[in-house]
This record gives structure tokens, C-alpha cells and sequence, in this order.
């Protein structure tokens, strides 16, 4: 794949491309959003016209032709220059993070100086109307420090979003134990606890990179992963949640890494890749150090990259997962540096193919060579129903000014690069990258945070057309056993074209994290059929009568049933273990699973129907509650919705 760097754009087609988008920008006021030029056939006098016309006529822009624009300084972002300070390679960090930090409905945006420039960091609060208020001061953070990267998630499910910040300290240099967890108070303000925590170190030397939170262990509240460079294992730490504003290092006590050599970690997820809720393990590493964490679903892990055939990347740095395939599981793209005279063979994409098991398919997709790749971003672009990679770069040398990239997904396997034809022109040492909806309109928006460099924040202008599009997030109502947000859960459209899945991922794209939300471009499709969510413990919920191009929030439903009572008539009798033995043995559903489950031992099998048998003619032990009545269950086992009359 060609290189795209400043001095090629000069010249040859990436030139042109670049004049074509200037002159789309130029005339971006004058076109609707449906992409066609108004007046296209009157003679214009002057050169700007001119231009315009040539737009019109020789290179006219699709209807749904992605189409981002540099918003930057209207917005408000442009007083955010990352300088870091002096710590453990400086070069490879600029973080940015987002999430709805006062819950008004508009993302923000944090963002650590560095600590190089005497600067305070930055929490630029969504003003609504297209800019944003660095409003810092006001909610505490007036600490000048080395922040490295950051990682976002009600981690005491008060119902506010709270911050994980990798620091190396205030210091000239950098110093170990001095991460930070900063509690968001609820009324405008940040606390750091992080000592208090247990989370404020990570290493006996100044270490720590990417971070993020999830609930691995599926009790409720989200755990916390943190990487690291340092030997021997010890900069990467898994701790879990005690449910008291308080976490555990349990990464020794489980033998995360028991046979493994020195891990040198940069980029952390915790996501469910085979459906069993329980999430896995993805840590991306450089050095050839990535792992894959298999979750063994009580409290351990098992690593087993090679036989899933992943960690095949040379220099692992950032990563982003995608059903970029639409079969319903979730795959993986992971950035490298893309050197192949010396070995180094780019970026890799692991297709799932079910089982743990993974194929390689980068070149073939056409998205291996990514330069020298940082952080990545999956979002479909153009609402066109496949999900599209953008990946961020740079470093010295051969890669200096390297542009970052924007692979659209064709929908057959492959991807198409087109950054700069789109307007996403950054040339810059790009370290993090997040996508979110700054905007409230419906696509998804990109930041870029780089090394040296102040954030570039893109807005998606690409023409709606006749395309819809859908965005959930998830409202657990406080309920203890689902961890904040719904993160990890499953979020599933069906409509005509078929069903799109997606997932409420808090995955680090590298020092860097999007929104909490579940975004579906829809295609031509103008109705939805059904919504259904796939909460973290099981619980199935589903909605219909939702209209397309809207940002909805689901609220977890209080499951109410009867246990025993599988067939929903309000009673328990002999109708209902047969009902169960059908629901078994045949292809006839039944509506509730978690019903259905009597013994209470949270297993829908053959014991249950001769459980209740057992108490309907030989007077054996009740069902689990709730029985006799109806009453509140937390689910184990899939339930379409309350069954109770």
C-alpha cells in the first residue's frame, strides 16, 4: 500500500485528492447534505466558482462519500498541546478519553498535558451547541503531572462516570505509585483516591501505559487492567473491584502471567469473544509480547494466543475489535509497524471464527500496512451497515509525518484507504484516538491526540443521504449485578437487511477510549424490527417500535416471573415441565429460560422438569423463589421480558 506522507500528497492522485477536498470544504456552505451542488449549471465568474463547478461536474461527490472536517479551532480544542514530561519513553504517549462526565447527554473530553509544559491537565465539557469549555479548574484537576494514559467507567456504580489516570507524578521525573482514580463526585468535582484505591502503583519503577475498566469476574462492578513496560511482568495488573471504592492486585494470586516471559504492555481490553458473558483478556504488547487471555469463568485465565492464532504482530501498540464481517462475532484488529525489508509485517486483523479460534486475514483485507500504527477506532463511517477502521501514526525517521488512516469497509472482505480524500488529514505523531457523537447528530465523530501536538478533533460531515442510523447506550438503574453503563453487554438491530451486532466496549484503543454506546449504521433500512440486548449476566431484553435516527438509552427492566411457571400462564402445574422437556428436546422455545431454571442451581437442563415433577406428584422442594408469586429474579439464563400476568 502506498505511504502517505506529506510530500506525497503534493503530487501524483494523493494531490489531487487533497485539492478535490479543499474545494469541497471551500463550498461546504453552499452544498446540502445530501451532496448535490445546487445551481450546478449556472455559469460562475470567478475562480472560486470555477472550482465549484469542477466539483459539480468532473468529481462529483457520492451521495454517502465519507466527509470529515477539521473542527479544531471552532470547537474550542486547539489550547490542548500534549508535552511530556520526563519519564519512561516520553515519545509514546498522548492520551484523550470521553464520556459523559455531568450526564447531560453530551460527550466530553479529558485529556492529560503531559506535565512538560507547567500545564494542568484538560476536561473540556460539552457545551452542546458544537464547542466545548476546558473546565479543568473548576472540577479539581489544578495538578500539574505526567499523565500518561486514561481509562473511563463507573467503577462504584454511583452513576457517575469516574477517571483512571497511568501518571508518572509532579516530580521533575518520573516516579512510580503515583496513577490516579479520580472519583466523580456527582456535583461538578473530581477527587483523586487512587491511593486509598490500592490502584496508585503498578511497578517498583515508573511504569504504566494503557488502562481500561470491565467486569471479569461478572459480579457487578468493573474491574481494572493496567499495562506496563516493566520487567518480568510486573508493570501489567489486574485488579479486581471489592465493591467498597476499594480494588485487589490479584495478578499473582490467579498466575495470570505463570510461565510467561517479560510482557511489555501498552493497550488492554477486557471483551466477551465467545458469548459466554465472561470477558476475555486482550492485551496488545510490543517486542511480540501480545496475549491472548482466555476467561475461564472463575476468576481465572488461561493464555492461549497460539492455538487461537493471534499475537502474530511484530510490535503490537494500540487495537480495536468490529464484527467488520457482519456474522454476529466480534473480530480484532491490532496495530504494528509495517517494515516488511527488516520483518515487520504490519497490522493484523483476527477474524473470529468461533471456539477461540482466529484467522489472519490483514492482507488480504488490505489494512496490514498502517505505517508505524498507534491507536485505532472502529465506527461505521458512512452508515452504510459495515464497520470501518480508522488507525492513527508516526514516529521519526522513514515514518515522520506519516498520515493517518481511514480503511472504508466495502462489505466484501476488503477495505478501501481513503483519509485524505475524506478530510481526515493528520500528519501529526498521533498516539490516541477515540470516536464519539460530539454533535448529538447521529455519526460518529473522531479525536486524534499525538505527541507534542494539540488534539485534532474531526467531525463526520458525510452526507446522510437515505441512510438511517441508531445509538444506544445502556442504564443498569443501579442494579448490583450489572456492572455501570452496561459495559459488556450486547446490543443486536434487526431489520430488513438483517441483524447488526454490537457491543458496549470500555477497551483502551490505546492510551485512548471512546463513547460508551452502541452505534448501528442501518443502511436504506427506515424501520427497526426489534432491539434486543444481551445484558452481561444473560438476561435478554428486547424493544420494538423504535424509530430509526435517534439516540435512545435502554433502562435495564426489572425481570418479574414465577419460577416453574415455563409456559407463562401464571400457574405452575403439569403443563409446565412439559413445556420444559419441549424446550429441551425440540425446536419450540419457551419464553423464559430463567423460569424455566426450578433447582436454583442457575443450569436450564433435564434436572429441572423432573425437579418440578418431583413437587407437583410426590410432594418434593419448592422451585426456587420467586414462588408461589410473582416476584423480582436476577437472571442467569435468557428472558425475552417479564412473564408474570
Amino acid at each position: 500500500m502506498r505511504r502517505l506522507r506529506v510530500e506525497a500528497i503534493r503530487a501524483s492522485s494523493s494531490g489531487r485528492e487533497k485539492i478535490l477536498f479543499l474545494f469541497r470544504q471551500a463550498v461546504a456552505t453552499k452544498m446540502d447534505r445530501s451532496g448535490f451542488c445546487p445551481g450546478g449549471g449556472v455559469v460562475m465568474k470567478s475562480v472560486f466558482f470555477v472550482g465549484f463547478l469542477l466539483i459539480c461536474i468532473v468529481a462529483p461527490l457520492p451521495a454517502q462519500a465519507p466527509l470529515f472536517t477539521n473542527q479544531t479551532n471552532d470547537a474550542g480544542l486547539a489550547d490542548s498541546l500534549f508535552v511530556p514530561g520526563v519519564y519512561n519513553h516520553p515519545s509514546y504517549t498522548g492520551p484523550v478519553v470521553c464520556g459523559d462526565f455531568n450526564r447531560d447527554g453530551w460527550q466530553d473530553l479529558y485529556s492529560p498535558s503531559g506535565g512538560g509544559n507547567g500545564m494542568p491537565d484538560h476536561l473540556f465539557i460539552n457545551d452542546g451547541d458544537g464547542t466545548f469549555t476546558d473546565r479543568a479548574s473548576e472540577w479539581g484537576l489544578t495538578d500539574v503531572h505526567m499523565g500518561k494514559g486514561a481509562a473511563v467507567g463507573d467503577f462504584n456504580n454511583d452513576g457517575w462516570l469516574d477517571i483512571y489516570v497511568t501518571s508518572a507524578g509532579t516530580g521533575v521525573t518520573g516516579v512510580p505509585g503515583q496513577h490516579r482514580l479520580y472519583r466523580n463526585s456527582g456535583n461538578g468535582t473530581f477527587v483523586n483516591i487512587a491511593n486509598a484505591a490500592g490502584v496508585n502503583a503498578t511497578s517498583a519503577s515508573e511504569d504504566g501505559f494503557g488502562c481500561c475498566f470491565g467486569d471479569y469476574d461478572l459480579d457487578g462492578d468493573l474491574d481494572l487492567f493496567v499495562a506496563g513496560f516493566a520487567s518480568n511482568n510486573t508493570g501489567n495488573h489486574l485488579f479486581r473491584n471489592n465493591g467498597n471504592e476499594t480494588f485487589t492486585d490479584v495478578t499473582s494470586g490467579i498466575s495470570l502471567f505463570s510461565g510467561i516471559s517479560g510482557t511489555s504492555g501498552f493497550a488492554p481490553r477486557l471483551q466477551d469473544m465467545d458469548g459466554d458473558h465472561y470477558p476475555e483478556l486482550l492485551l496488545v504488547a510490543d517486542f511480540g509480547t501480545s496475549h491472548y487471555f482466555r476467561n475461564n469463568t472463575d476468576g481465572t485465565f488461561t493464555e492461549m494466543a497460539d492455538t487461537a492464532g493471534t499475537a502474530e504482530e511484530e510490535n503490537g501498540m494500540g487495537q480495536t475489535v468490529g464484527d467488520y464481517n457482519n456474522d454476529g462475532m466480534i473480530d480484532w484488529y491490532v496495530t504494528s509497524i509495517y517494515r516488511p525489508a527488516i520483518g515487520w509485517t504490519g497490522n493484523k486483523l483476527y477474524s473470529n471464527e468461533g471456539n477461540h479460534s482466529y484467522q489472519e486475514i490483514s492482507s488480504s483485507a488490505g489494512v496490514s500496512d498502517g505505517g508505524y500504527g498507534w491507536g485505532a477506532i472502529s465506527i461505521d463511517v458512512d452508515h452504510d451497515r459495515f464497520v470501518d477502521i480508522i488507525e492513527t501514526n508516526g514516529a521519526n525517521g522513514q515514518f515522520d509525518n506519516e498520515q493517518s488512516y481511514f480503511w472504508r469497509n466495502l462489505g466484501n472482505g476488503t477495505f478501501d484507504e481513503m483519509a485524505i480524500s475524506s478530510g481526515l488529514i493528520h500528519d501529526g505523531f498521533g498516539r490516541g484516538i477515540l470516536n464519539f457523537d460530539a454533535d448529538n447528530d447521529g455519526d460518529q465523530d473522531v479525536v486524534i491526540a499525538g505527541s507534542y501536538e494539540a488534539l485534532r478533533f474531526f467531525r463526520n460531515d458525510t452526507p446522510t443521504g437515505n441512510r438511517h442510523w441508531l445509538r444506544v447506550f445502556l442504564d443498569t438503574g443501579g442494579d448490583p449485578a450489572i456492572a455501570a453503563d452496561g459495559i459488556g453487554a450486547e446490543v443486536q438491530v434487526a431489520s430488513a437487511s438483517g441483524t447488526l451486532h454490537r457491543w458496549i466496549d470500555a477497551g483502551d484503543n490505546f492510551i485512548s477510549q471512546s463513547e460508551l454506546s452502541a452505534h448501528f449504521g442501518l443502511g436504506v433500512d427506515d424501520q427497526i424490527f426489534e432491539v434486543r440486548v444481551i445484558w452481561p449476566d444473560g438476561m435478554e431484553q428486547t424493544q420494538s417500535g423504535i424509530s430509526v435516527d435517534q439516540t435512545i438509552v435502554i433502562a435495564r427492566s426489572s425481570l418479574q416471573l414465577i419460577r416453574g411457571d415455563a409456559n407463562g400462564d401464571g400457574m405452575v402445574d403439569v403443563s409446565d415441565p412439559i413445556s420444559i422437556l419441549t424446550g429441551l428436546f425440540t425446536t419450540v422455545s419457551i419464553p423464559c429460560l430463567e423460569a424455566g431454571e426450578v433447582n436454583g442451581d442457575s443450569q436450564f437442563n433435564i434436572a429441572d422438569p423432573i425437579y418440578l415433577l418431583t413437587y407437583i406428584f410426590a410432594s418434593g422442594s419448592p422451585p426456587a423463589p420467586p414462588f408461589p408469586d410473582c416476584g423480582a429474579a436476577q437472571a442467569t439464563l435468557p428472558c425475552d421480558s417479564t412473564i408474570c400476568p
